[in-house]
């Protein structure tokens, strides 16, 4: 069932249906996409349950988490270490090595990526079936995503004051909205309204901006990954459809000035500003292809167990020892870890069986 079959089946007031439609955008879907409906019951039910939680001193404190742990029991963090290719002997993987050659072995291979970069890049082409190889080629990556940083030197003046002490909120105008957002965004057009996601860890984290300051950042989730045209035809795009540093930022403040229109004292309180676009989001992690923060299109054939292709489960490859895990993976996206968890408990129970 869709979203949109749920909401105007089961949820008559128009503002309800508006609190819930945007929800869907956080798991790679949009109002009319076919597993919507259980997407959409399943945030819902997460954010009453458990709420938004987020890290204090900002995400960056997790993976600072996770390396403590990690070099405390012997391991080796590199950053800035593209790798090239996987070294693979007799139907196993041995290790791999990076684009400035070096080499690291291993017991076990675990690759967060894409299929496109474990099956069109990084393996070898004698390494992975032909049918599997066509499969990774065809996989197909979501809409496009924008960020807006904004450092404020005061508090958003919302229409009403409590709103400041929502840690996350949706702007637009309600289902329809949504679903016209989307159809926009995925026929290559810069919406003329999309969604407009605002966070405020400040609302419950004091030490994200100075004393007195505040920070917003802003979620534009309805983006096309390739640029064909404006749906209100004021931004021209360049004929290739790359985002341009003009289209980034005339698109930014197109949002910027939504947002102003319910927070009068926006514009004049920004001392920040910075804008990632799509293009940049990709050239930052190259799992985020054409700027899809869920490393591949969340639709139905692309899911749970079909995730990423059919025919290959447990995160397991046609190469022993190899694993691969990440967003593109089941159980699909979100920072639960759950891929990698599974494969870690695998592992675990192989180890102790041969002990």
């Amino acid at each position: 069932m869709s979203c949109r079959s749920w909401l105007e089946t089961r949820v008559k007031s128009d503002l309800v249906q508006a609190l819930l439609a945007p929800w869907v955008l956080h798991t790679g879907l949009g109002p009319e996409s076919a597993l919507s409906a259980l997407m959409g019951k399943v945030v819902a039910f997460t954010l009453e349950a458990v709420g938004l939680p987020i890290v204090q001193g900002g995400n960056a404190r997790t993976v600072d988490a996770f390396r403590r742990i990690i070099e405390s029991r012997g391991g080796a963090f590199h950053v800035n270490a593209d790798v090239e290719d996987i070294l693979v002997e007799a139907g196993s993987a041995r290790g791999v090595r990076t684009r400035d050659n070096r080499v690291f072995m291993g017991k076990e291979i675990i690759c967060n990526v894409t299929p496109g970069q474990l099956y069109g890049k990084l393996l070898a082409a004698e390494h992975v079936p032909p049918r599997l190889r066509q499969q990774a080629a065809e996989y197909r990556y979501g809409k496009g995503n924008m960020q807006i940083h904004l450092a404020l030197s005061a508090p958003p003046d919302w229409p009403q004051e409590h709103l400041r002490d929502v840690i996350y909120l949706h702007l637009t105008s309600g289902l329809d909205g949504v679903s016209r957002a989307v159809s926009e965004a995925e026929r290559g057009l810069l919406p003329a309204e999309g969604t407009i996601c605002v966070a405020q860890p400040c609302a419950v984290d004091p030490s994200r901006s100075p004393a007195g300051g505040w920070v917003l950042w802003i979620q534009v989730p309805e983006c096309p990954r390739q640029v064909k045209g404006d749906a209100l035809g004021e931004i021209t795009v360049p004929s290739d459809g790359r985002w341009t540093a003009e289209v980034r930022e005339r698109y930014a403040d197109r949002i910027i000035d939504r947002i102003a229109r319910q927070v009068p004292n926006l514009k004049a309180s920004i001392v920040g500003r910075t804008v990632l676009s799509p293009a940049d989001l990709e050239s930052m992690n190259v799992n985020l292809v054409g700027g899809d923060p869920y490393s591949g299109e969340c639709s139905i054939d692309q899911f749970m167990f079909w995730r990423p292709v059919p025919g290959i489960k447990d995160h397991a490859t046609p190469v022993k020892h190899l694993h691969h895990i990440g967003a593109s993976t089941h159980p699909g996206p979100g920072l639960g870890g759950t891929s990698g968890y599974h494969v870690a408990n695998a592992l675990a129970k192989k180890r102790a069986k041969s002990n």
